[in-house]
């Protein structure tokens, strides 16, 4: 039943959902917004920030479709029926409230033979882009690879690149310090920076394949060329400023050749993600800056300066960021509230980032443990962290969002555009708010009706100021 309650403030009305007293009418500031329609659902930069087609300032929240995709059958999940299983993956997804998914491929699940493509795994791969697109999710295509191959306990590059493989394995919980004491991990990377490299030549045509099968694919918000460069034998330092930018420099000139009209997430080498900084500098042409996030201090209080750091790396090369890695293991006793943490300093900065990951999985990867979910997909504790409203796209500027997990209150303030009266879209996740929500405008009204998940806020023509605010 609806409840209404007055306040001391006339341009303020406190509603609770869905819209309309008992008797079947609208109160004042609830309306019927037709959502808005887009022609295209790719994003564009604009100095530090993403918009959409109509101008709006888009915010990216998601998660890794992360650890299982590693190894064949290169899915985030385990199936006997791949159909039946990806629904509820990405029902239990969109249930969080989440706007994108980060979805690793690996080069060994396109190309597992030289020359030959795996046109089944890639229709799989397809598919689960369409149903993420069904649910209002974007994607993000991340080629991903960790020490190379899964011939060094790794995953990424086919094993055909290598002379001599070792057999593929994935039973190394310290497999990271390989990219310092492991020499043919080393000379793996090595041979693929080094000039007129044969193996990148074919990297750059299994890219093409991705491109050619995914550009215009519904929801694909752009392609991550590689996930955590290693360095080989080179100073790590020395290597970022020298061949990992000019890599990035050609990679984006060969992606927007193909796809112009995507997004290409530049991925700085994995230590980066420890001291949230880098030695790169910035690379030519248009891109996100996609770096990952891992400090060494397990402190919640300690996260948000990591992501202070980023986004002023971001503004010095006028880029938006998307930190398309960050978490911990669902098995520390701070999980959630790191997490938690995490979230709200994205909503700090305004960043977009994505949790490192959403896995569904009996087996673990290198024995890690950071999916917010069981073998059975039953929820840990972190989970909760993602059940969050947060603004999806926002007509206007100076966009400020807050969520305060102790009252299950966020607020959401703007400022408008002269003469603006588009359309601003929240992610309101039924999960968040299971006995009901209540809504307080200050200008102009809403609608959490017309888009299942979603509160539409239409600010009043000539309104300088928007200031929404969500609660039990």
């Amino acid at each position: 039943m609806r409840r209404l309650l007055a306040t001391s403030l006339a341009s303020f009305l406190i509603a609770a959902s869905p819209g309309c007293d008992s008797s079947g009418t609208q109160p004042p500031h609830a309306c019927t917004l037709a959502p808005p329609q887009l022609s295209d659902w790719r994003l564009h930069t604009d100095g530090t920030v993403l918009r959409d087609e109509l101008g709006r300032v888009v915010f990216l929240r998601g998660v890794d479709a992360g650890g299982r995709s590693k190894w064949a059958p290169y899915m985030p999940f385990e199936y006997t029926d791949f159909t039946a299983s990806l629904g509820p993956y990405l029902d239990r997804a969109a249930s969080w409230g989440i706007d994108a998914i980060r979805v690793p491929f690996t080069w060994a699940a396109l190309e597992p033979t030289e020359g030959t493509h795996d046109l089944d795994w890639l229709s799989r791969y397809q598919q689960l882009l369409d149903a993420a697109w069904a649910r209002g999710i974007w994607t993000v295509i991340d080629f991903h690879q960790d020490v190379y191959s899964e011939s060094f306990c790794g995953d990424g590059f086919p094993s055909w690149t290598i002379p001599n493989a070792p057999p593929p394995h994935h039973d190394c919980p310290q497999w990271e310090f390989e990219y310092f004491g492991d020499a043919d991990v080393q000379h793996a990377f090595d041979a693929f920076w080094a000039p007129g490299s044969p193996v990148q030549a074919k990297y750059l045509a299994a890219w093409d394949t991705m491109i050619a099968h995914l550009v215009d694919q519904p929801g694909v918000l752009g392609f991550e060329p590689i996930n955590e460069p290693g360095w080989g034998t080179k100073d790590e330092g020395t290597f970022e400023a020298t061949t990992l930018t000019d890599f990035f420099t050609r990679m984006i000139a060969h992606v927007h050749a193909a796809a112009p009209k995507s997004l290409v997430f530049v991925d700085p080498a994995g230590l980066d993600g420890i001291s949230a900084k880098t030695s790169m500098h910035r690379p030519d042409g248009d891109f996100v800056f996609a770096p990952h996030y891992y400090p060494v201090s397990s402190r919640p209080d300690d996260v948000l300066a990591g992501f202070q750091s980023w986004a002023q790396q971001g503004a010095q090369w006028n880029v938006p960021v998307w930190v398309g890695e960050f978490g911990l293991s669902h098995t520390s006793a701070v999980a959630r509230d790191f997490l938690t943490a995490e979230f709200q300093a994205l909503d700090a900065t305004g960043l977009g980032g994505a949790c490192w990951e959403y896995s569904v999985e009996s087996s673990l990867w290198n024995g890690e443990t950071n999916s917010v979910v069981a073998s059975d997909g039953t929820e840990y504790p972190d989970a909760t962290a993602l059940i969050r409203p947060f603004a999806r796209a926002v007509a206007g500027s100076d966009v400020n969002q807050q969520w305060d997990p102790s009252t299950s209150t966020f607020t959401l303030s703007y400022a408008t555009a002269p003469g603006t009266q588009g359309v601003t879209e929240i992610q309101l996740p039924k999960r968040a708010y299971p006995k009901g929500h209540t809504v307080t405008l200050s200008s102009g009204c809403w609608d959490d009706t017309s888009v299942p998940g979603r509160l539409l806020v239409q600010n009043e023509a000539g309104a300088s100021d928007v200031t929404v605010t969500i609660a039990p």
